[in-house]
Formats: structure tokens, C-alpha cells, sequence
């Protein structure tokens, strides 16, 4: 038997069509948001699909009213309270065992809020690649946990699911008020959209973006939206639909002097309350905040002699060049370390013993030695980018080298075909997604199609933003030289 999700009495979703899809549902506070995206766990509910709903207000408990879902976090509406410690826990029990969870976050302190999810979220992803079964994340908020521009842990492991879940059966539904804040990689990969009204000029142009029509018509269609109306787009076709009302008990409701009856909930099984509170009891020992102050000291101690370390060395480099470049024409060399003399020497010294001294490639000295300099953690981030660079298509390694070196401007395909030694349709069959993916480029829209730029600088002050300090100034800049070198 089909299973059809009813949203409007127009528009009905085959289940097996959206299972791992990333689902967008964004719109102004009071347009009809959060109602959609209560229709859509409704019917999701109906056919007991396991999903975790993260709550940031608490406005989810609701859906007890005609289904059973376990809500966990720290409220006056939680089945039992629990802690950051028992995250992990929590995320393998219900993927596990299909449970549907709620998590109300609106009890928890923000630091607090983002330990907890980045546990959550590591289990989810780990354990679905295990089970490979139909399970569903909603992310209220989107936007405070994968802005753009910004990068984190969390931001990562999130956006990882949205993009990435599909094959590992995870699927998302992404809800936030403002739009032109969520990452864009994660809102121009969704597959399915409610576009519900908005305002603000910047919210209005990610639609623009979105939409396959022209810039007038998505302003006319956005003006004309009511509470309730959305522009539904799926298979690159839209609709203007109008959402159902929900089934259940809207938690969020905008009080007023009416009295609010509330509703008889359904109750969570015996047997699901007694693993969670076997879950509850673990304590897992914290550090003490002194212990966490002590531990960063340490590293900073660490990252200083480290950093000292390489000054010293670059001195000495530096003065066995002063000694090489006196001596080069005397009969006998004063002994030097031989590992240097290979990392100076182009072909090394001359195997006959003879006095003459090999040519000395400059720039790759100084490639080395500004290698050297760098933080080990900084090395190994590098190395990573890098990595991931290589695996690229060799015309995609020339549409970056290409955009890197013509910073500031932008290009079409067709105006890069002009300059690389690829045709245009070539150049389209390797979009560089991985590269917009990464930020390392950015793309904009314009009257004649996409336009691709160098985000190198950006890019770079993103990966390594511990550096952006007054004293790692010169770090950064190491960093970038030796990056952009290695792209030629």
C-alpha cells in the first residue's frame, strides 16, 4: 500500500519519495512555518517513522496528543530530564530501537545546547551507516546552527547530514525565519522547499535564487503569500499551496486572555521510560573549570614553544645560506647537516665528492622553509585540504587555479573555456559543487547564469581562523603563500 503524506488537500507526498531528502521549510515568524512543519512530522508520525526533533522554544510536546513520542531535555513538558553527558546514549537508543524523541533544548545554556547536539549528531551519522534504515532529523532555527560563513564542529557534522545523509537513509527538514542566514550549500541542495512569506530584501533574493522563474515574478508570487500559503517546490516544479492545519496541539501559540485547554497526551511506554532512566543514571565525570583553564594553558604553553622552536630553526637555516652563499667557491665545505643540505639542493651534492656545490633553487627553499615554520596542526589541515583538492577532476583543479589567480574577478563557463584549455561543455559537466562546498569559491547569480569567483582569502581565514590573531598574522600569511602555491 502507497503511503501518501497529506500537506494541503491538493498536495500529497509519496513517503518513499522524501526518505533521506533535505526538506527546507522557511519563513517570517507568523506565516504558517511552524504549523507545516508540524503537518509534515504529523503524517510522518502516522506511518511511525523514528525521527529526533530538535526543540530550541519547547514547542513540540504537542504532538503527544495523538502520538507517542519520548521528549527529553530540561522543562516542566519532559518525560525525564537529562544531561549533556547522556547525548550519546539517548541518539543510540532511538535510531536503535526507533523511537521518536524530542529534544527540548529550552532549558539548556547555549554551550550547553551545542555539546549535547554535536554528541547527538556524531552517533546519529556513525549508527546510520550501521542500520541504513529511514530516519528523520528536524532542526528548528537552522540558521544558529549552520550559518553561513561561519564553521564549526557541529555546523560540520550537520551540514554533512543534509548533504551526505541520503545514502545512510538520514533525512532533514531544515526550518528557519531567516533564510539568508542558513548555509547556502545546505538550502540549494534541498530537494523539496515550503517557502512560506518574507520580508527582508536579503531573505527575498535567496528565493530569487531558488525559484526557476525571473526575479519579477518570485517578488509578485512572494507578495501575494498568507498566513498559511507557501510556494511549494519539488522536481523542479513550484506551487502556491495552502498547508493544512495541524492535528495536534500547537505548543507555540501566541497567548491571549482565551482560555487554553490542554490536551490529554499520549503516554510513553514503561518500557521505553526504563532504559532511558538506566540511561540517566550513568554519570560521566566532568572536568572541573579549573582543570579545563589548567589544560588550555598547557596547550597555549605548547603552541608557544612550538612556535619558538621554529623562529630558532629559520635562524639557522637562514645563517647555513649566509655560509653556503660565502663559500660556494672554496675547495672544501664546512661540515653542514646533511638533511638540510638535501632539502636546500635541488639534486643534492654531487656524488663524486668533487667541491663544486649544485644550484640552489630559491623558491623552493623558501616554500620549505615557510612550510617548516608552520604549527603541526596547521601542517596537517593543509595536508587535508589538499587531499581533498587532488581527488578533484582535473578540469575542476583548473577552474580553482584559474579563479584563484584572476581574483577579484568572475566568470561564466564560457568565459573561463576561453582561457583554460577546456570547452564550455566540458567545464559544465564538472561543476565545481565540491569547491562551492568547501567555500574555496563562491557563486552568484546573474542576468547571463552563474558567475564563479576565488573565495581563496575568505576561505582561508574560515579553515584557519585561530590564526586571525595580531600575533599569528604572519602564520596566516605562511599559510596562504604555501596554499596558493600549491594550487599552480
Amino acid at each position: 500500500m502507497k503511503k501518501v503524506l497529506n500537506i494541503s488537500s491538493k498536495t500529497k507526498l509519496d513517503l518513499k519519495k522524501i526518505i533521506g531528502k533535505c526538506i527546507a521549510v522557511l519563513g517570517i515568524t507568523g506565516s504558517g512555518k511552524t504549523n507545516t512543519s508540524a503537518v509534515i512530522l504529523e503524517e510522518m508520525l502516522k506511518y511511525k517513522y523514528p525521527m529526533t526533533i530538535v526543540d530550541i522554544d519547547g514547542e513540540y510536546w504537542g504532538l503527544k496528543e495523538k502520538f507517542e513520542l519520548l521528549v527529553v531535555g530540561k522543562s516542566k513538558n519532559v518525560d525525564i530530564e537529562v544531561n549533556v553527558e547522556h547525548a550519546r546514549q539517548i541518539a543510540e537508543m532511538s535510531i536503535s530501537k526507533n523511537i521518536p524523541i524530542i529534544l527540548d533544548m529550552s532549558g539548556f545554556l547555549y554551550e550547553d545546547i551545542y555539546e549535547f547536539l554535536l554528541n547527538y549528531m556524531e552517533v546519529l551519522w556513525d549508527l546510520a551507516g550501521k542500520f541504513r534504515k529511514p530516519y528523520e532529523i528536524v532542526l528548528e532555527e537552522a540558521h544558529e546552527f549552520i550559518p553561513q560563513g561561519n564553521r564549526n564542529d557541529l555546523k560540520e557534522i550537520i551540514t554533512r547530514i543534509a548533504l551526505r545523509g541520503r545514502k545512510r537513509g538520514l533525512g532533514t527538514i531544515i526550518l528557519s525565519q531567516r533564510s539568508a542566514k542558513v548555509e547556502k550549500d545546505v538550502l540549494t541542495q534541498s530537494e523539496i522547499l515550503f517557502l512560506h512569506k518574507v520580508v527582508h530584501p536579503s531573505d527575498i533574493r535567496v528565493y530569487k535564487e531558488i525559484l526557476p522563474i525571473s526575479s519579477k515574478e518570485a517578488s509578485i508570487l512572494i507578495s501575494k503569500l498568507n498566513v498559511g500559503d507557501c510556494i511549494f517546490f519539488f522536481e523542479n516544479v513550484y506551487n502556491v499551496i495552502h498547508v493544512r492545519k495541524r492535528d495536534t496541539f500547537h505548543a507555540g501559540f501566541t497567548p491571549s486572555l482565551k482560555a487554553v485547554k490542554s490536551p490529554k497526551l499520549k503516554v510513553v511506554s514503561n518500557e521505553i521510560l526504563k532504559s532511558l532512566k538506566s540511561i540517566t543514571k550513568t554519570k560521566i565525570k566532568e572536568k572541573s573549570e579549573k582543570d579545563k583553564l589548567q589544560s588550555k594553558i598547557h596547550k597555549l604553553e605548547a603552541q608557544l614553544a612550538e612556535k619558538e622552536n621554529y623562529i630558532q630553526k629559520l635562524e639557522r637555516d637562514i645563517e647555513t645560506l649566509g655560509r653556503i652563499s660565502v663559500e660556494v667557491k672554496q675547495p672544501d665545505i664546512s661540515p653542514i647537516d646533511k638533511s638540510l643540505i638535501e632539502k636546500l639542493m635541488v639534486n643534492g651534492f654531487n656524488q663524486d665528492n668533487s667541491s663544486e656545490i649544485p644550484l640552489v633553487d630559491e623558491n623552493n627553499i623558501k616554500e620549505n622553509i615557510e612550510y617548516d615554520l608552520l604549527p603541526e596542526n596547521a601542517k596537517e589541515h593543509i595536508n587535508k585540504i589538499l587531499k581533498r583538492i587532488n581527488k578533484l577532476t582535473k578540469p575542476k583543479k583548473e577552474i580553482l587555479k584559474f579563479l584563484v589567480n584572476r581574483h577579484p574577478q568572475s566568470y561564466t563557463y564560457s568565459e573561463m573555456a576561453e582561457w583554460i584549455n577546456y570547452s564550455e561543455s566540458t567545464l559544465y559537466k564538472n561543476q565545481p559543487n565540491e569547491l562551492l562546498r568547501m567555500g574555496i569559491i563562491s557563486r552568484e547569480r546573474k542576468n547571463n547564469g552563474f558567475h564563479y569567483a576565488s573565495n581563496f582569502d575568505n576561505f582561508v581565514k574560515k579553515e584557519f581562523k585561530v590564526y586571525l590573531t595580531e600575533s599569528d598574522n604572519g602564520i596566516l600569511d605562511l599559510i596562504e603563500n604555501y596554499l596558493k602555491k600549491q594550487l599552480q
